[in-house]
């Protein structure tokens, strides 16, 4: 149960604060109206975290909003699909994961330092003003810049309600509040597919940036009226360090992702190099830091590690399959037609995202029965399963298959996050709990930003080298227009042959992903107790 902490000088005269409200005992005639005072404040700071984390979910949700209507987009601004336009389309996805995740580490001590609300408000005005850009883009190039922008007002929102938990609740509490901030986060990237299909379906790709628009001005109501002013507090910001950290992740997400098409000898292993050098570096200042970022010394711990190890892997697993399940649909023409619309993808998606919260709750209650090490190893060998199978897909395959495919994975995706989440949580001291929490939903980001770029580099590379002794066929001399649309018509199958045969092997690593992830899941913490 909470309880206040009084300052040492005698308790008629100790005024204390919660979120703003200041109740001072009197004496014991008042103490049934202090303790309203204090209920209404405890009610107050959940109410705060809520509407802070509505801002999370609305953020996380644009991380994957767009991989059921990228044809949508390709086709606009592109003026047609072409698998050129597909490798630049990615980064449309990444971009966004790639600014989310840089401005984790930093932005927590950034609000401590100029105010928690106003810093949020900021974020939120730069995410808004990012989807607005989105939305009037006329370039698939212009798309991704203003995809980073978005980014960088939404990653913020997560630090900033960290930081909030941590000077708001007692450490008992504080551990709930960094969870119900992590389920946020997790619901909205889980859920941005399936919405991101109904709005491009009936009101266009363009209209999933403009919903965004009174979706924050709610949001800023709501955290305008609900969310207090908090007490700005002198804190250091170590911003070579989260300079460092930037130039690193993203020259290594750009030799990743370029290495296919520009050659890793003359592009991906130099930049490589180049990002090892930034990152060496960020760890060198922040380990000599005064405030350090991220305090590397939590990495010593083995559940801690293993947990984000773990979670690196589920990263790169999960947005494998939330992008290249739509794939499958458009490419294979599901179920009877070759049409592409959004609907198409988030239909046979839906059959995954459905079962990841199902299996979140039932992760979380076999994690206090079984321990985090059983949960977890049987979820990511329940993905892996799922996974495996997923990839033996043929364009024929039928509606139940897919189902219980998708099914099995999902429900493996779900079990893991419980286990990981309690095991960071549970391995650190009660102080660090919102920054180890930045770090693991930045190992999960990282995963999915690598993953991402990864797949799509050598995907296109891969379908380029099958498909390059095939050219698309032209019309002859004296060449009937029938037999011409039955040369074309075998180009299309085996053209379809070749797609499905790249996706094949994209399932395929999402499963290998899920089995090495297994390895770290048996050193998590075993069980946890019930407090």
């Amino acid at each position: 149960m909470w309880r206040p902490r009084y300052p040492s000088s005698p308790r008629p005269e100790s005024p204390f604060i919660i979120n703003g409200f200041k109740c001072k005992l009197e004496s014991d005639d008042s103490s049934r109206r202090i303790e309203g005072d204090v209920i209404s404040g405890i009610r107050s700071i959940k109410i705060s975290l809520a509407v802070l984390c509505l801002g999370i979910f609305l953020a996380a949700v644009d991380q994957t909003v767009v991989v059921t209507v990228l044809p949508d987009i390709i086709d606009d601004l592109e003026g047609g699909f072409s698998s050129s336009g597909v490798e630049r389309a990615g980064w449309i996805v990444t971009a966004y994961l790639l600014g989310y995740m840089i401005v984790l580490p930093l932005m927590g001590r950034v609000a401590d330092r100029f105010g928690h609300r106003r810093i949020y408000f900021l974020s939120l005005g730069i995410f808004a003003m990012g989807s607005l850009l989105c939305a009037l883009s006329t370039s698939l190039f212009g798309l991704v810049g203003f995809r980073a922008i978005q980014a960088v007002g939404g990653g913020a929102l997560v630090p900033v309600a960290m930081a909030v938990a941590g000077h708001s609740f007692t450490p008992r509490q504080r551990a709930i509040a960094l969870g119900v901030i992590g389920a946020a986060g997790e619901a909205g990237a889980v859920l941005g597919p399936i919405y991101g299909a109904v709005v491009g379906q009936f009101m266009g790709w363009r209209a999933i940036f403009y919903l965004n628009l009174p979706l924050v001005l709610i949001i800023f109501w709501l955290v305008h009226r609900y969310v207090g002013k908090s007490p700005r507090y002198p804190v250091r910001i170590d911003y070579r360090s989260g300079l460092l950290l930037a130039l690193g992740l993203g020259s290594a997400t750009f030799a990743i992702s370029g290495a296919g098409e520009l050659g890793w000898l003359t592009f991906g292993l130099p930049l490589l190099g180049i990002s090892l050098v930034f990152l060496v570096a960020f760890v060198f200042s922040d380990s000599h830091a005064t405030s350090p970022l991220v305090r590397i010394s939590m990495f010593a711990n083995r559940a801690f590690s293993s947990a984000n190890i773990a979670h690196f892997l589920l990263g790169v697993a999960m947005i494998t399959a939330l992008v290249q399940v739509p794939s499958f649909a458009y490419s294979s023409g599901w179920p009877e037609t070759s049409d592409s619309s959004p609907m198409i993808g988030g239909l046979l998606l839906i059959r995954l995202t459905l079962m990841i919260p199902a299996g979140a709750l039932a992760g979380g209650l076999l994690a206090r029965r079984w321990g985090g090490r059983l949960t977890a190893t049987l979820g990511f060998a329940l993905s892996a399963l799922g996974l495996l199978l997923t990839s033996r897909w043929s364009i024929d395959v039928g509606a139940l298959r897919q189902t219980m495919d998708l099914l099995v994975t999902g429900l493996g995706f779900g079990l893991v996050i419980a286990p990981i989440s309690l095991s960071v949580i549970n391995s650190v001291k009660k102080s660090r709990m919102a920054s180890a929490s930045a770090v693991l939903t930045s190992t999960r980001i990282l995963g999915m930003t690598a993953g991402l770029a990864a797949i799509n580099s050598w995907g296109i590379s891969r379908y380029r080298t099958i498909r390059a002794g095939d050219p698309l066929p032209l019309p002859g001399l004296g060449m009937t227009l029938s037999r011409y649309l039955d040369q074309l018509r075998i180009w299309e199958a085996r053209n379809v042959e070749a797609i499905l045969g790249v996706l094949s092997d994209f399932f395929l690593i999402a499963a290998v992903a899920c089995l090495l992830a297994i390895i770290p899941s048996l050193f998590l913490l075993g069980k946890t107790n019930s407090d």
